[in-house]
């Protein structure tokens, strides 16, 4: 472990970055923003050190171990991105909101969308509690725990027939399953 001193200006921009109840201290940010990098501007340099015989820790971030869609291990403390059939997503509430808009086109009505969701919704707007609104289906999802963001994305990605493959990374964090370490859990209607 280091010690860096942080200059107050750079805290400031940190706390600025910060999303409120998940980030506890600086170095939480500093992983968050240390994994949008990676994930955005680092990815053809972890390609050509695997080319080459890089060392094994880049040969495990290369090749991540796979668990199934149906138990996956605990997801607590980790970052995600991945697609949700040809969605995109960066984190996991993005991963509910798209399932949920994509669920409820299928199901056609707020009551349709009740039945088959596990996730806590609500008509209208609300902002309490880890409500979100999400306007383009005129409804409130309330935001989850990584486990619960995976399980009811899942469970709509079944609803839909649609691809889900989530490219997870656990924190630096004696808390977390495998810190340090990446999966990737993915599910397609033909392996049903």
């Amino acid at each position: 472990m280091y010690q860096i001193v942080i200059p107050e200006t750079l805290y400031k921009r940190l706390q600025r970055n910060a999303v409120p109840f998940v980030d506890k201290d600086p170095v939480s940010v500093i992983e968050r923003l240390t994994d949008f990098y990676d994930a955005h501007y680092n990815n053809s340099n972890r390609e050509a050190e695997t080319a080459v015989g890089a060392d094994s820790l880049t040969e495990q971030a290369a090749s991540p171990r796979r668990f199934a869609a149906t138990s996956p291990p605990p997801l607590f403390h980790t970052t995600v991105r991945g697609e949700f059939g040809s969605e995109h997503f960066s984190n996991w509430n993005e991963l509910l909101r798209i399932a949920h808009i994509g669920a409820f086109a299928k199901a056609g009505s707020f009551d349709g969308l009740r039945r088959v969701t596990r996730a806590q919704i609500v008509p209208g707007i609300r902002s309490d509690k880890g409500f979100h609104y999400i306007p383009q289906i005129g409804l409130s999802l309330q935001n989850v725990d990584a486990d619960h963001a995976w399980q009811h994305a899942f469970r709509l990605a079944q609803y839909l027939a649609l691809p889900i493959k989530a490219v997870v990374e656990w924190r630096h964090n004696n808390k977390a399953a495998y810190p340090g370490e990446r999966t990737v859990i993915e599910w397609h209607p033909a392996a049903k």
